[in-house]
């Protein structure tokens, strides 16, 4: 602590230091006492809040695992394709249904290509190149046109005007390939399979050179132009013997909840056709069971962690122990315990007679929660939707359940309000020892002077007194 002597009692012999350390260490004790033991039961508080934020966040996501995009209806594709390299994939929605289907890949997707050969030394006319290709089909039924324009320099060569039309934000690419003869082919490809438009260039320029080589539509004569055509194609399937078309190699929807993935062509049939593969769209109960498993275990687990926070402090001779939870005994916490476990444990059955305990939750004496996994597999089979209702309907257990936790883990809800609040404190708690640090500067600096006057008073008797005993001796 500042202080302009280093040594009080160094003039009277006296030890003034250890009066004066004394002094200040009892003045500290006195002062910070209070405000030490506030401040740690604070920073307790802080942490307690925290670990209760943590528990509920991970018991809500167990929650939002079953009410969240129809987490109920799990679905399980089962099917007897290769397992390496497959002739198409099948992903579900949450709107899929059972069945069973039999399909066969016929017909790959292709985007359009366009090739020409030019010298690798070519030279281009300057003007300007207008790319358009076929629109874009939007679900409204409209088409979104695609088009962009290049400009070709006078000093323009084929690699320069490959990268300039690859320079676009449609896909279409450009590449070329040396061909050993003094010979580049230019590919352009389209960017977008399927067989519903052709691309078209138009150079807007002088005529005659190789500029004008792309002038073309690639739906009458490009080979006048010198241009090779690969038409696009769409992608087909069979499904149960109805063939379905795509103009991608993504068939979304054409099974109600169901997309398939073309990959490659189905196996030859030796017939002129293609062998099927059989798919199997069925309820996936185990994955079900194991969400509603989860939410049990956090459950639980939330009970667990909520109890062990709020147990009480031992107290010894009336000094705390603080032996108990970190939000001991705290009355938001009881209360949002009780809300949790009455809201579970007072479910009311719904219109077709289920309620949580006969589709297979058990609550125990001391509160725990269990799953009987057979019963519950039986009701998803049975009354599939009467069980979902019950817990993810509008009026569902877990619908309820999730809301009563976002009031407490949203961003400004009652968990934020308390750490905001107890973050405050804590601050006001840093701020006032830092005042206390102050004032015990000053207390040390005062008693420092008031010593040193004593000291230096001492100091001039003992002179005088050595004086006088001189004198009479």
């Amino acid at each position: 602590m500042a202080s302009g002597i280093t040594s009080a009692g160094s003039a009277s012999g006296m030890d003034f230091e250890s009066i004066i350390a004394a002094s200040v260490q009892a003045k500290k004790a006195s002062i910070g006492k209070t405000l030490n033991t506030r401040k740690e039961e604070n920073n307790i508080a802080i942490s307690g809040v925290g670990k209760l934020k943590s528990a509920l966040e991970a018991f809500q996501k167990s929650i939002k695992a079953l009410t969240e995009d129809n987490g109920f209806n799990t679905r399980k594709v089962t099917t007897d394709l290769p397992t390496e390299n497959p002739y198409f994939s099948v992903s579900t929605k949450d709107d899929a249904t059972n069945g069973s289907y039999d399909i066969a890949v016929t017909q790959i997707a292709k985007n359009e290509k366009l090739s020409q050969e030019f010298d690798s030394n070519a030279k281009f006319e300057k003007g300007k190149l207008t790319i358009t290709l076929p629109p874009v089909k939007n679900e409204d039924g409209s088409t979104t046109p695609r088009e962009f324009t290049i400009d070709i320099a006078d000093d323009d060569n084929i690699a320069s005007i490959r990268k300039k039309i690859n320079n676009n934000d449609f896909g279409v690419t450009a590449t070329t390939v040396q061909l050993g003869n003094g010979k580049t082919k230019l590919v352009i490809d389209s960017g977008m399979s399927g067989d519903e438009g052709n691309i078209k260039m138009k150079f807007d320029g002088a005529t005659g050179g190789n500029s004008d080589k792309f002038n073309v539509d690639s739906d009458s004569n490009p080979s006048a132009k010198g241009w090779t055509v690969e038409q696009g194609q769409n992608a087909k399937i069979t499904v149960d013997g109805q063939e379905l078309t795509s103009q991608s190699n993504e068939f979304r929807d054409v099974i109600s909840g169901i997309t398939i993935n073309v990959n490659r062509l189905s196996k030859d049939d030796g017939k002129g056709g293609f062998e099927t593969n059989n798919v199997q769209i069925s309820a996936d109960v185990d994955k079900v069971t194991e969400k509603m498993n989860a939410f049990v275990n956090a459950y639980n687990t939330l009970m667990s962690t909520m109890d062990g926070l709020y147990k009480h402090n031992t107290y010894t001779d009336g000094q705390n122990n603080y032996d108990g939870g970190e939000l001991a005994g705290d009355s938001m916490l009881r209360g949002l315990t009780s809300q949790i476990q009455n809201m579970m444990s007072s479910v009311q059955g719904n219109k077709s007679g289920l309620d949580i305990y006969s589709v297979g939750i058990k609550i125990a004496n001391d509160g725990t929660m269990s799953l009987d996994s057979t019963k519950f597999k039986e009701n998803i089979n049975d009354n599939f939707n009467a069980l979902v209702n019950l817990f993810s309907g509008d009026d569902g257990v877990l619908t309820e359940l999730n809301k009563t936790v976002d009031e407490y883990t949203k961003s400004n809800g009652i968990l934020s309000s308390r750490e905001d609040e107890l973050n405050a404190k804590k601050k006001n708690y840093e701020a006032e020892e830092s005042r206390n640090a102050v004032y015990l500067e000053e207390y040390e600096a005062n008693l420092r002077q008031r010593y040193a006057r004593l000291d230096n008073t001492i100091a001039g008797y003992n002179s005088s007194l050595n004086y006088l005993m001189s004198a009479l001796g």
